[in-house]
């Protein structure tokens, strides 16, 4: 029987053993001293075998147990005869011999962590994951050291400098003069700029990037200019303005950023979940097969940075004329895309604005095709600065400060379906990647032709010389002669349209298709009142009008309706339309994972050809007016699978990243503009803004000099991330619910456990107490609890909160205590729980929900100062639901139901340490 070895108490399970060991302050005040006694011993031993045998590498030979001075706990069993490893692992830190020592090496003296004591047994385990790298001796490169001006630069001082990035950020033109009249600014600050015009001297005196250039093009129309000639000969012409960043410097200054060092990657490789190399991994751009096959075609020692562009035309006033604006965004693929998608880190830059004319010089019917020449052209003006560079490289100074011979590459295009249109010079209805026809589209035909660059290529060139050929017209192509992506070396156009989980998706599928199909057939009421039903619960929006109220649709509403779409369309439901949406939001799900692997691309287009399977059924019952699924975005499905495995998970390319980019590149800079000529005084705008965050960048790389600004997210995660739950919670119970009763707990109008006394006396016998709670006694109530759930790779770092509440119902307060805001009453809020049980199951055998059972938590409690024992963590009292029965075979849903068994004990409380995950019940 096992047994503590520090009080020699006997244990049915090894469990139990460190459980106990954790709980209770003597033994674990021992087992702290026990294993910081095993970590000198080991750095001891260490160091003798690297003075007599030459390296660490020979460590296994030492001893594993201490020598015999080593004191410990007389009344214990001798700590001598424990073996260290097992001693590691019960301290829950699961790490091998060599990473205690590594640790022990870093602070000798240092506490063990207190969130070492918290164990979560359900944990997912350490993940290994096996690299091959790509087989390319690229060198070290050559170290650049930077010199540079005064700190502080044009400023007096730090003061004078905070005012100056306040200004820049918030204050208007109009009022910047103004402000700095005023006499606590002028008499008391003493800035060396007294005006505005001073002030805008000193910002332009700082470190600016890259500068903006400006192209005067004449647009030649097919209109006759009866004005000038009256005979017709000469042709109306319009003037219009690109502006634009020189693409290549823009490069250089991403990938010789500080701030990504420890986000760049400079060469491709491949990640296996297995060490034979069967089960891919597939993430950042990187672990895609793009940058593998573009790397074997270069020379040895080039280093490619994939660009990838995107542009989104936007609307800049709705109420004030028709203003627009055009932006083109550029970044790179050596940046991982957590940093990517984040826009205060400033890695994707503006690349230019398009020139939006009114081609009135034009006739009707030839205007949209010169709308696509106009873009072309100007296109091409931009990334006419890669072809030198893509074609022998260029010696660049990177973020680790080493100089590689850089190829930029055009890699990537993001963008909607109808600038993939444009951008392809192919009409709107065909797919810009393959061959497809168009009234195949919704027929899901595997293996269909992909568009060849060359072939295209070659009946552009033949249509612009007059020829008519059957190819051009069945290939649904627009007479464009050059587009600007022939020019590009090693750049392939109709492989570079990545996947757009919000326009194809999330608004698309989804939310313009999926959606309305059900509610033809459900029905509007039905389906707004199953949505109103919904209870509330913690990361998840409650339409409490329904969703057909919802005027201004976002992606977040989308990913909202997505979480619960099924459980509440699948009451009464036609089987294959249950099928066929779950199928879909399968899809979706996994589309969107921030990881992949090859199980997981198989699970996608299972899911894909499972939703065609049933898609029929909407047309049998009217959800679909027309009798085909000929739709654009979803045929662009069946290229999910083959993108990602070419450019790494498709989070990386959503088009939300433009769309937010949108509101600091053309929406803010427009409101600062007079509406006069506004795309230069927009440049104008962003320089100075820009100047003002790089020069604040610089500021906290000078004022300490160890190591550059780095990005605060990292790739490679500390093991005990993956094995230790962690939670938050207040220090101490708010006061409205500080001295709670406990008949309050027990009582219907309360927190309605009336098992409330029973639970926790059983809870205190099992502690060897006698002592008996009575209904007098008072507790402190917490609302909630906040767990941090372990890093996922295919979830990402950002979904790591997991909130538990459990909130009794408030009363509406009488009219005489109302003090102007009215507060009404709120019902009780009761989450529902995950708790790690242990229990055997054969239906949850081998799922992630084996050992775990639901339950919900009535009260988070604190045990009075009193009572005889005493409980580091808080407690919580939660009503058990029944095991997990056989999920539904149509919905993939698990049916329980609230347990009917008193056994002792049931209702707990269990203490917080335990795993715990919310969850929603339908």
């Amino acid at each position: 029987m096992p047994r503590c070895q520090f009080c020699n108490s006997p244990f049915s399970l090894a469990a139990n053993v460190r459980r106990h060991q954790q709980q209770f302050p003597a033994c674990r005040k021992e087992l702290h001293r026990a294993f910081g006694n095993v970590l000198k011993h080991r750095r001891h031993n260490r160091r003798n075998a690297a003075g007599q045998i030459g390296g660490p590498n020979h460590l296994s030979q030492a001893p594993t147990s201490l020598p015999a001075e080593t004191p410990v706990n007389q009344s214990s069993t001798s700590v001598q005869s424990m073996d260290t490893d097992s001693l590691v692992d019960d301290m829950g830190l699961g790490m091998d011999s060599g990473d205690a020592m590594d640790a022990m090496d870093e602070d000798t003296d240092a506490v063990v962590p207190r969130l070492l004591e918290i164990e979560d047994i359900d944990a997912p385990k350490v993940r290994k994951v096996w690299k091959e790298p790509y087989p390319m001796d690229r060198g070290q490169g050559k170290a650049m050291v930077l010199h540079g001006d005064d700190v502080l630069g044009p400023f007096r001082d730090e003061a004078e400098w905070e005012l100056a990035k306040w200004m820049i950020k918030n204050v208007g033109h109009g009022q910047a003069e103004n402000l700095l009249k005023l006499p606590i600014i002028a008499n008391r600050a003493k800035p060396s700029f007294s005006n505005k015009r001073e002030f805008l001297e000193r910002v332009d005196q700082l470190p600016v990037g890259v500068r903006w250039n400006c192209v005067d093009l004449e647009i030649t129309g097919d209109e006759p200019d009866l004005e000038k000639d009256s005979t017709g000969t000469t042709k109306r012409v319009e003037k219009a303005e690109l502006w634009y960043r020189n693409p290549l410097e823009c490069v250089e200054e991403l990938i010789g950023n500080p701030a990504f060092q420890d986000v760049m990657k400079y060469s491709p490789e491949r990640l296996y979940n297995d060490e034979r190399g069967e089960s891919q991994m597939i993430n950042e751009m990187w672990t895609g097969s793009w940058w593998w096959d573009i790397q074997n075609q270069l020379p040895g020692g080039a280093t490619v940075a994939p660009l990838i562009i995107s542009s989104d035309k936007t609307h800049l006033s709705n109420f004030r004329g028709d203003n627009s604006a055009w932006p083109v965004y550029l970044t790179i693929g050596n940046i991982e895309k957590e940093t990517r998608r984040r826009v205060s880190s400033n890695a994707t830059v503006l690349l230019g604005y398009l020139p939006i004319p009114k081609f009135d010089c034009f006739t009707k019917e030839s205007r949209s095709l010169a709308k696509y020449r106009l873009f072309h052209s100007c296109m091409e003006i931009i990334m006419s600065h890669f072809i030198d560079a893509g074609t022998n490289g260029k010696n660049m100074v990177c973020a680790n400060g080493l100089i590689r011979n850089v190829w930029p590459i055009f890699a990537a295009y993001v963008a909607d379906y109808p600038e993939q249109c444009l951008v392809a010079c192919c009409m709107e209805n065909r797919c810009p990647g393959c061959l497809v026809d168009p009234s195949e589209r919704g027929n899901h035909i595997c293996g269909i032709q992909k568009r060849d660059q060359d072939e295209v290529l070659f009946l552009l060139r033949r249509k612009q010389e007059g020829y008519q050929d059957i190819a051009y017209k069945s290939q649904g192509l627009r007479a464009i002669y050059t587009p600007f992506w022939s020019v590009l070396p090693h750049a392939n156009i109709f492989k570079s349209f990545t996947p757009d989980l919000l326009h194809q998706l999330h608004k698309g599928v989804f939310k313009d298709h999926l959606v309305k199909w059900c509610v033809e057939i459900i029905g509007k009421d039905e389906v707004d009142a199953r949505f109103r039903s919904l209870p509330s619960h913690p990361g998840l929006r409650h339409f409490k009008n329904g969703i057909s109220h919802v005027s201004q649709w976002t992606g977040a509403e989308h990913k909202e309706m997505e979480k619960v779409f099924l459980g509440l369309v699948a009451t009464d439901a036609h089987v294959e339309i249950v099928k066929a949406i779950r199928s879909l939001i399968d899809f979706i799900y996994y589309a969107s994972l921030q990881s992949h692997s090859s199980q997981t691309l198989l699970a996608l287009r299972t899911a894909l050809d499972d939703f065609h399977a049933h898609k029929q059924i909407f047309i049998k019952l009217n959800g679909r007016e027309q009798d085909h699924f000929n739709i654009p975005k979803l045929h662009s499905l069946d290229h999910y699978e083959d993108l990602i495995r070419l450019f790494g998970s498709a989070d990386g390319f959503n088009t939300e990243s433009p769309e937010r980019l949108h509101i600091d590149y053309a929406k803010n800079a427009y409101r600062a503009s007079n509406r006069k000529d506004y795309i230069k005084q927009m440049t104008c705008w962003l320089g100075r803004q820009e100047a003002v965050d790089q020069f604040t960048l610089y500021l906290e790389w000078a004022m300490n000099r160890t190591t550059p600004p780095t990005c605060p997210i990292q790739m490679d995660h500390d093991p005990e991330e993956l094995l230790i739950s962690r939670y938050s919670i207040a220090k101490r119970p708010p006061p409205a619910t500080r001295h709670t009763l406990a008949s309050h707990i027990m009582a219907p109008n309360g927190h309605n456990a009336p098992r409330f006394l029973q639970a926790l006396g059983s809870f205190l016998a099992e502690r060897g107490s006698n002592f008996i709670p009575h209904s007098f006694d008072v507790f402190g109530l917490w609302k909630q609890i906040v767990f941090k759930l372990p890093y996922i790779p295919e979830v990402g770092s950002r979904h790591t909160s997991n909130i538990v509440r459990a909130v009794g119902p408030k009363a509406e307060p009488p009219l005489s205590s109302h003090r102007g805001r009215h507060s009404p009453s709120e019902p009780a809020t009761m989450d529902f729980a995950l708790i790690k049980t242990g229990e055997k199951n054969t239906f949850t055998d081998g799922t992630s929900l084996d050992g775990l059972r639901v339950a919900q938590v009535r009260a988070i409690f604190c045990l009075p100062s009193h009572y005889p024992v005493a409980s580091e963590h808080p407690l919580a009292l939660v009503e058990w639901f029944t095991p997990f029965r056989k999920p539904d075979p149509t919905t993939g849903y698990y049916h329980i139901s609230r347990s009917n068994r008193r056994r002792s004990g049931l209702d707990g409380p269990y203490s917080e340490e335990e795993g715990w995950r919310e969850a929603l019940l339908f």
